[in-house]
């Protein structure tokens, strides 16, 4: 990838997807695919899997609702965290920028949400779309957020 010079400012742009698989009773099955762009263009972070979310559908709907700030999915922020340490071992083997622990955190001041203009997917920095209720298929794509973090020693 590349090695982040002393005083340059680093931004992410992050886009998310989630998709439901499965669901039953009291289990729902979401894949997700994460990708974490650096501006300038020094590394690009991508990871997908598949989280299971059990318990009763009043639990579930909690972990798939929006948060109201950020309109990203409870769910998303839980998926995050664990990408999170995968991400900063293998920034730091690369010697490459790594994001922020908090960078999906619901913080209004770290974050700009831009209004949807259109339907189709864009890479306009931080445009979020909200989760749809659990009782329909749920695909929610193109969170996208920019967000700067200071440079790598």
């Amino acid at each position: 990838m590349g090695e982040n010079t002393a005083g340059e400012e680093v931004f992410f742009n992050v886009n998310a997807k989630l998709d439901e698989q499965k669901k039953t009773s009291d289990q729902v099955a979401l894949s997700f695919s994460l990708l974490l762009e650096t501006k300038p263009n020094i590394a690009k972070y991508s990871t997908t899997g598949v989280v299971t979310l059990q318990g009763s559908m009043q639990d579930i709907g909690k972990r798939l609702e929006a948060n109201s700030k950020t309109k990203i999915p409870q769910i998303l922020f839980t998926v995050y965290q664990h990408v999170f340490s995968s991400i900063y071992l293998l920034s730091s083997v690369l010697n490459t920028p790594y994001p922020p622990p908090d960078l999906l955190h619901p913080m209004q001041e770290k974050i700009q949400i831009l209004p949807d203009t259109a339907p189709t997917t864009t890479t306009q920095p931080a445009q979020e779309k909200a989760a749809v209720p659990p009782q329909t298929p749920t695909t929610t794509e193109a969170t996208e957020k920019t967000e700067k973090v200071a440079p790598a020693p």
